[in-house]
This record gives structure tokens, sequence and C-alpha cells, in this order.
């Protein structure tokens, strides 16, 4: 095993003569005199963790054989590795198996599928991904918009009972193959044209396998409070568990309202319902550009959305319309709260707010301009998708609900390489140093080891996901190991792949994942395949 970031010393030998007790089991690795948080919430105490076979084997003060490993970690936090539950990465994963920007972040177990979208076929892909080898641990959720789209396409209609039955084979057909469970983008293209009563005869599908429903919900601004009915609702009549996906309250009207989802979603809790929630530690979101438009137009796919608005004028002047009303339902008078992320064809545009965006490539930025351009840059990018950050949220909405200990911190992101045109959301690179730097350290909205609970067994639980996410003896050793005085995020809206400081090390099943900030290039992680019962 290599290790740069601090001295690794062999244990003196320990002598035992006649009559003493044997000498200890062989450990591959021992780190010492850490801070260790276990992930229950329990104040850290200052011991030693060994490994052996990629688990944890030795918690605490025990004796060490001769010739071990010791790693010296005396004034660092010893972790159980960050579990993200709600993440995209699907089959991008094949180009960057080791998924950096996660491990650097100090996660160790990712699980993807999320908002409606996923690979297709579950079974291959978890078997290919074997052969090559993972950086993370990796597990998927079925996405619904995926099902749909096999079925329906994007047509904007019910499924007949035969095409119910056959979106629930596929559903079936996924959960066999090791999915967590299902998840619905029901502000996307298809999943937003889908009723109630087939999300629930599909949640039912799920329930059989103890999987898990996972939503993003069909509003998280104005009718917030009737989107979550919606989930609780389907929970309650499929008997399957819900998780809210990055939990939010968007839109200048809607800021202040943290109080009223929770008291929501927790009076769900004490009915018993088993109600699940997950956040990012950021004031903005991020997704496509396609949400600023009418749903109903965009049934037909990107491509022919793009070419209609370039020959049809009325139907243009019709969508500009739209976007105008749009600027109006969000609060802030225009498009101020767009960002440009990635935009194919109009890549010197990506980190500008839409207005800049508009006053440098029209010479306006009037309302009118900023509609124009978003119309421009969806067809110059269709069929691909334009991403965008949305500057929506306020602060103290996103601390209030980082303030519940149950609410699990989840980055709902993607991969990030390095050296492109792009300027994605910055939680790709940093939201978990963001917690334990600002919102721990610095501002002290919570304390450390309630948000480590929050990373780790929170998540793991909610999930299913058995011995990770805890320092427990017999666990796997995905271990994260950090400075507490300096780690933090560096990633901003303007640096969005800035790497975080703070984190020394990261262990997954065992093996050194990252050193000192850097990816080893080991590819010690395991495709999860939930264990339904």
């Amino acid at each position: 095993m290599r290790l740069l970031f601090a001295a690794v010393v062999l244990f003196a030998a320990i002598s035992t003569g006649p009559g003493q007790s044997p000498a200890p089991p062989h450990y591959d690795l021992v780190l010492r005199g850490g801070k260790l948080l276990d992930g229950s919430k329990s104040p850290a105490t200052t011991g030693d963790l060994a490994i052996a076979a990629g688990r944890i084997a030795a918690l605490g003060t025990f004796p060490i054989p001769a010739g071990t490993p010791v790693l010296p970690v005396t004034d660092l936090c010893v972790a159980p590795g960050f579990v993200d539950v709600h993440t995209h990465v699907d089959t991008e994963i094949v180009r960057e198996p080791l998924c950096s920007n996660f491990l650097r972040m100090g996660v160790t177990t990712i699980v993807t599928g999320n908002c409606g979208g996923s690979v297709a076929d579950l079974a291959a892909h978890f078997a290919r991904l074997e052969q090559g080898g993972l950086g993370p641990n990796y597990g998927s959720l079925v996405g619904h918009g995926t099902v749909r789209r096999a079925v329906l396409g994007t047509a904007n209609r019910a499924p007949d009972a035969a095409e119910l039955a056959r979106m629930a084979d596929l559903v079936e057909q996924a959960m066999q193959a090791g999915a967590f469970g299902m998840s619905t983008g029901l502000i996307y293209v298809p999943g937003i044209y889908s009723k109630t009563d087939e999300l629930v005869a599909l949640a039912k599908v799920v329930a059989r396998h103890r999987g898990l429903y996972a939503s993003h919900i069909r509003s998280e601004n104005d009718d917030v409070l009737t989107a979550l009915g919606e989930a609780l609702a389907i929970g309650e009549q499929a008997g399957v568990a819900i998780e809210i996906s990055h939990v939010k309250c968007t839109g200048k009207p809607n800021h202040g309202r943290a109080d009223e989802v929770l008291r929501l979603l927790q009076a769900a809790r004490e009915r018993g319902q088993r109600v699940h929630v997950d956040q990012y530690a950021y004031d903005c979101s991020s997704t496509g550009l396609d949400v600023l438009f009418p749903a109903d137009e965009l049934a037909v796919d990107r491509d022919a959305f793009g070419k209609r608005l370039t020959s049809d004028a009325a139907y243009r002047a019709t969508i500009h319309a739209a976007l105008l009303r749009k600027m109006d339902q969000v609060g802030f008078g225009d498009f101020r709260f767009v960002r440009i992320a990635a935009a194919k064809g109009n890549e010197a545009l990506n980190g500008l707010l839409l207005p800049e965006a508009a006053k440098q490539k029209l010479g306006r930025d009037d309302r009118d301009a900023q509609a124009e351009l978003a119309m421009d840059l969806f067809v110059a990018a269709a069929p691909a998708r334009v991403t965008v950050i949305y500057h929506t949220m306020a602060e103290a909405d996103v601390q209030r609900f980082l303030r519940e200990d149950w609410i699990a911190v989840a980055s709902d992101a993607g991969l990030r390489q390095e050296g492109g045109p792009d300027k994605p959301h910055p939680r790709g690179a940093g939201n978990n140093p963001r917690v334990l730097g600002r919102y721990v350290r610095e501002l002290q909205v919570l304390d450390l080891p309630t948000a480590i609970h929050k990373m780790t067994a929170v998540p793991a639980a909610a999930f299913g996901i058995a011995d990770r996410g805890v320092l427990r003896v017999g666990a796997f050793a995905d271990l994260v190991v950090f400075d507490p005085a300096t780690v933090a995020d560096r990633a901003t809206v303007a640096e969005p792949m800035a790497h975080p400081d703070g984190i020394r090390a990261v262990f997954v099943n065992g093996q050194l994942a990252v050193d000192r900030g850097q990816v080893t290039g080991l590819r010690a992680g395991s495709v999860l395949r939930a264990q339904h019962r």
C-alpha cells in the first residue's frame, strides 16, 4: 500500500513468553491516534483503527503486532467515508471510473440513477463496471423517466394497461439486477407527463423488493407543499419508503418556507411513514435550461423544438411571451438568477449570468433580449442540453435544513472534467468539505459529529447500504481522514473544479484512494447491489 502524506512506521515487535496470550491478529494498517467519529453523532474519541482484508478489524486501544504498518493521524479526524446517495454518474462512469472529484471530497460510496434518469440495462452495466474496476463504491436506482421513455417515448399521455405492464416489467428487471429503488424527475420530460396513479403502480413493484421511491418532486417553488403531498401519498399507497431529493424552496416568493416544508415531512415521520430527505450545501441549484420553457411544448425532442423556434416566427413569439411570464413567476424580474454552465455552440458565454451574456451576445440586456438569448442557446445546442445554475434559493433555508440531523447531505453532482470550457455547479468539487468548513467550523450551523452523521450513517441507513457509513469492527474500511482546522471547499462558480483543502486521505475498502488530495489511481470500489429481502 502506497502512503505519501505521512510517514508509515513499522510497529516495534511485541515479545511473548511462555504462558502469555498469543500475538494479536494480522493488520494491514493501523491509523494511530486519530479523533474517531463513528457516524452516530457521538463525540469524537481518540484512538486507533486497524484495517485488515478491506474491513475495520479493531478500534480504540488494542495491541499492535510486530511489523504492522502504522500511520500516525494525531490531531486529524477519522470518519466513515461519505455516502452520497444523489449523484448523476450513469454511463459517464465508463470514461471516468475513478470518479476523482467525488473521492477528493471524501465520498467513498455513490448512488446514481436519480431524478428519473438511469442506465436502461443495469445488469449489463454493473457487470461491465466490475470488469474494469471503480474508484468509489457504486449503486443505482432505476429511473422512471428512462422506463417511461422506453415504452412511451416522450408522449404526453397516460400509458394504457399493456404499456403500464411493460413499464412495471422494466422496473422489476432493474430491481432484480440490484437497483436500490426507483427515482422520478417530475419536472422533466417525460416524467412530468405522468400521473400519480402511474407512479403508485410502479412504486408497488419497488415495494415488493423493499426498495426506495426517490423523487425530484413536481415543484420546489410555489406548489412545494402540494408536490410533497403527492410524494407522501405515493409512499403510503404503495407501501414504500420515500426519499425527497435535494429539498429546497426556490423562487423569491418562497424564501423562508423551510419550516413549512419541515412541518409537513416531520408530521409524516411522526405518523410512522418512512420518509428520508437529502440536500446539498448551496443556495443555488443546477439543471437544464429546458425547465424555463413550457413543458407541454417539449413533448417533441429538443431538436424538433429547436427547429420550430427557428422556422416558425409566430411560435417563437409565443415561447418568448412564456419566458417573460417565467421571469415574473420566479420573482426576480428577469433572468438574473440564471447562470450559463455549459452551452454547446456558445462556450464563450459559460459562467455568465443570462443578462451579462445577452449584453455580450446581443448588445443589450433587457428582458426581451434575455428571452431571445435563452431561445438562441437552446437552438444552438439542440439536441444537446444547455446546463445552467439557478440562483433562486435563500441561504437561511439552506441552513435551516442543514440543522436537521435526519436530512442527509448529497451533492446532486456528476463527474467533473478539468480543463474544459464548462463552468458547472461547484457542488461537484466542494459539497462535503463545504459542510465541514463553512457550516461546521465557520458558521457553527451544526456540530461536527452531527455533520458526519448526516454524510454517513443517515444516507446509508435510508438506502439499506450495509456495513458502510459507520466506524464499527467488521464494517468495510471506507474512511476519510481530514484536518478539522483546515478542511474547506475551494470550488466557486468562477472556478468550479478547484480541489478542496484538508482531506488528507481517503480509503475505499481498505485501499488508499486519495493521498493529500491526490487520487492514487487505485480502483478499490465495489458495485453495490441492493440486498432485497
